[in-house]
């Protein structure tokens, strides 16, 4: 992975040719650890997650990921989902964190914490985090 989001970038970076560098910025599926390495670290889905009504543990669940995901020259993440499940019938209730709104404001505030640092901090969006994006709120 590390070699590949190398390869981009350099390729978004080149003029050889008279071209515009553009950097590019990788971005990947990491919503419950960064899952596309092996020996990573995977935590449990959101739903089981939820279950544990804890955001510190969520908070340090982010910082890892980042960890993890930053090693693979990756920058950016499609993380966390704040889905808010209210019908069982649905075939991705997994991904939601609970049913209940307070539980999941409490946890994608954590998550995007450590995901990408304290704003204002100096560590906010360094080399051992990546930037978050909240998805499927409004789905």
């Amino acid at each position: 992975w590390l070699a590949l989001a190398d390869a981009f970038y350099e390729a978004s970076m080149d003029t050889s040719q008279g071209g515009k560098a553009i950097p590019i910025i990788f971005g990947i599926d990491a919503v419950h650890g960064q899952s596309n390495i092996v020996g990573a670290t995977l935590f449990p889905h959101n739903i089981g997650l939820g279950a544990a009504r804890n955001p510190e543990l969520l908070r340090r669940i982010g910082e890892i990921t980042a960890l993890e995901t930053r090693a693979t020259g990756m920058e950016w993440t499609f993380a966390p989902t704040v889905a808010v499940p209210q019908d069982d019938r649905w075939g991705r209730t997994y991904e939601g964190y609970s049913e209940s709104p307070e539980v999941v404001a409490s946890y994608s505030a954590a998550v995007v914490e450590g995901l990408q640092g304290k704003v204002g901090s100096p560590d906010f969006l360094d080399g051992r985090h990546v930037i978050a994006s909240v998805k499927h709120f409004l789905g």
